[in-house]
């Protein structure tokens, strides 16, 4: 050491040996440790701390790499001292502030440990270095330098792996890879792979990886997402209002439970609304983006975001909207292909009502039809030959028609026909081999028709541009079990008559229903063939039938009509904070809860009483109030949740006569005969009422004999019925 040096004084040897060693106990005895809360909080400080050492390590680099230009100028001798001790003693105190992070469940996989093993080096090194800095200035200054360039390394890979925990695998390298992207194309691509993947790396792999699995989650493939994560399956097939995946993104940003959370790039509204259709059409991973018509709503979900060139840009112009509006029906449904486009897709419903005439009455807006669905409809010669007049059109869907051959060949004047379904169709290789000489053909479906296997094989083989599906090709010796039904709309709650649909994606599935209740059997229960008009309070069960297959399992939906919507509704009772729906306008949106607690239409209670006046300007008449809420004794933040303890209703022509209309106490669900949604019927018999005050209030102590007997209880409720 040069004459007139210091050695680095007592308290700050001691300090960083201390922390060091510290660093080195909580490795040791890690599996031992258990972090409490308030400690989680000062872990949860790492990401902000660890930008102090990486810069102070780098401007301590530059000092100790350019000495000799820069010593000239500047006091490098102490200015180095300072920097390496600042450096080395939040470098230690970032490391164990990581390593208390790392406690927290989520946090796995060899990103994490290289980013651990890579901090905790620089924290030795960095150490080290500041307790020997005296050393540059002997003949061990090379060694010195050499050990600092080390450090330095050590920063730029435990920043690497720092970026891959937080923003994902190869997040530094992703612009470069981007520019070799290929373009989305449509014939070719799958829309799991290409279309529903790439909006989950890019906005929640960060949180949701091999190394940081948050809650348990991993979203980088299909393996990991069907596997789903500690609160369970993350899509619920053909229901995205229940998939917890779309509950999380669709609550407030400021909720707690808000996915991804607030500070991080968010799904746009697009995004959210191509993963909602996805689920909804059953979230395959295996579905090709050709197979779907032009007005299916997943492909319009995709076309929004990666664009379908073809489909992109229509020359001709709109149709006239009151003759659309004339000719749409609830048996003939037209209606716009996508918001601001000429483009209108028709589809047919209740082969019992179709007519060819009911096509012929489309040719005043012929030029506009690009999508044409008559699945099922005894379609004549006169309703294809009309169908070669829609000389736009896209996609048609012929499934289970009698078409044959000699209807199939009116097809072929139809210059920008992309897609034909042809399953359970009469049409045999000799239809299909001239349908496919059409240039602009790009894929035709032929399950279940005269074609065989072989044949098929040939089609390709003479045709190997165009997509040729062949579907499952049942042998007659291995029964399959139908998948259920799918009910749209998905809500609960109506105020005016409701049109329910149901459809299947196998073809020439028979679909049979009821509405009292009873499960449907595959003679009795009606045909559904149109759609089915709730105009009351029913359940609706459905249930799949084909010759060949296993019974579909029994899907059932309970409907509640609000026939009354008060002018205006205020709420006293403040909603728990993490759960407050959308206060007074959730009570009456028509919009029900789903399983889960936390999906923004439930409004949660705790101690507090649910209190919530509605005003009427009329004079009305009300039977009953009905109130609709949540049944889960499992628990939410080790409270289950019970309907209410006691509910009052007050109400008069105003706030100075009203009087106490009725007092109900529930009796809790039995644990073994649960449902998750409750209503709790209120008779009023009230005529002439202007003002009503509902008080619902929780259990403050779970009565003996239930679970969680003594506790407070959660109360949440989706909505206020009045009849």
């Amino acid at each position: 050491m040069m004459k007139g040096e210091r050695s680095i004084p007592n308290w700050r040897l001691n300090v960083l040996i201390g922390l060091n060693c510290f660093i080195l106990f909580f490795l040791l005895f890690e599996h031992l440790v258990r972090i409490p809360s308030w400690i989680q909080v000062i872990g949860r400080v790492h990401p902000m701390l660890l930008h102090f050492p990486i810069v102070l390590l780098l401007i301590a680099g530059v000092l100790v790499n350019f000495r000799r230009r820069l010593q000239k100028t500047l006091p490098l001798r102490s200015l180095i001292r300072e920097v390496l001790f600042i450096a080395a003693l939040s470098a230690a105190i970032t490391v164990i502030m990581g390593l208390l992070l790392a406690q927290e469940a989520g946090y796995e996989g060899s990103e994490l440990q290289w980013h651990k093993w890579t901090g905790i080096a620089i924290s030795f090194l960095s150490g080290g270095l500041a307790c020997g800095e005296g050393l540059q200035y002997t003949r061990y200054r090379p060694l010195f330098t050499t050990f600092t360039n080390l450090c330095l390394g050590f920063v730029w890979v435990a920043g690497h792996y720092g970026a891959a925990l937080t923003h994902g695998e190869g997040f530094v390298l992703a612009p470069l890879k981007q520019s070799d992207a290929k373009n989305f194309d449509v014939n070719t691509a799958r829309v799991f792979d290409d279309a529903v993947l790439p909006i989950l790396k890019a906005k929640c792999l960060s949180c949701h990886n091999a190394g940081k699995a948050k809650g348990g989650l991993m979203l980088a493939d299909s393996t990991v997402i069907a596997a789903g994560g500690d609160s369970g399956p993350v899509f619920v097939s053909g229901n995205p209002n229940e998939s917890l995946l779309i509950q999380r993104l669709v609550l407030d940003i400021e909720h707690e439970h808000h996915m991804p959370p607030k500070g991080k790039p968010q799904l746009t509204t697009q995004e959210i609304a191509l993963l909602q259709a996805w689920i909804a059409k059953g979230a395959h991973f295996d579905l090709s983006v050709a197979t779907l018509a032009a007005d299916d709503s997943l492909m319009r979900a995709i076309s929004a975001i990666y664009g379908v060139a073809d489909d992109a840009h229509f020359d001709f112009p709109p149709a006239d909207a009151e003759q659309v509006e004339r000719l749409s029906t609830p048996y003939r449904v037209v209606r716009v292909l996508a918001d601001g486009s000429p483009a209108l897709s028709v589809s047919f419903y209740g082969a019992s009502l179709y007519t060819d005439q009911s096509l012929v009455e489309l040719g005043p807006i012929a030029e506009q039809v690009v999508s044409l669905n008559v699945d099922g409809m005894p379609i004549g010669k006169a309703g294809l030959d009309m169908i070669a007049k829609f000389k736009n059109l896209r996609d048609i869907n012929l499934n289970d028609t009698p078409v044959d051959d000699a209807g199939l060949a009116g097809l072929n004047v139809l210059a920008h026909l992309k897609s034909v379904r042809l399953s359970g169709t009469a049409v045999t290789v000799a239809g299909v081999k001239q349908l496919l000489m059409n240039a602009g053909l790009r894929q035709v479906f032929i399950w279940n028709t005269a074609v065989s296997v072989e044949e098929a094989s040939q089609l390709i083989a003479s045709f190997p541009t165009k997509i040729i599906e062949m579907g499952f090709m049942d042998d007659g010796k291995t029964p399959l079990s139908l998948t259920a039904p799918q009910i749209t709309p998905t809500r609960t709650f109506f105020r005016d008559d409701m049109q329910v649909a149901v459809n299947h994606p196998i073809p020439g599935v028979q679909i049979r229903y009821t509405l009292d209740g009873k499960a449907p059997d595959s003679l009795n229960s009606a045909v559904f063939d149109k759609p089915i008009t709730i105009q009351g309070n029913q359940q609706l069960s459905v249930k799949a039938f084909k010759e060949g297959w296993l019974a579909s399992p029994t899907v059932s939906r309970n409907y509640v009509k609000s026939a009354i919507k008060p002018d205006r509704v205020t709420v006293q009772g403040r909603p728990h904070y993490l759960y407050p729906a959308r206060r007074e306008i959730s009570f009456f949106d028509l919009e029900s809860g789903g399983s889960n607690h936390a999906d923004g239409k439930w409004q949660g209670y705790l101690r507090s009483p649910l209190s919530a006046t509605l005003y009427l300007d009329k004079p009305t008449a009300i039977d009953t109030l009905t109130l609709s809420v949540m049944q889960n004794y499992t628990g939410i933040t080790y409270m289950p949740v019970y309907v209410p303890e006691r509910i009052e209703i007050w109400g008069g022509t105003d706030t100075t006569d009203a009087k106490l209309l009725a007092t109900v106490s529930p009796v809790p669900g039995k644990p073994e005969q649960l449902d998750g949604h409750r209503l709790i019927h209120c008779p009023i018999n009230q005529v002439d009422l202007h003002y009503l005050k509902l008080i619902a209030q929780p259990y403050r102590k779970i009565p003996e004999g239930y679970p969680g007997a003594g506790m407070e209880a959660w109360l949440f409720v989706d909505e206020i019925i009045l009849k």
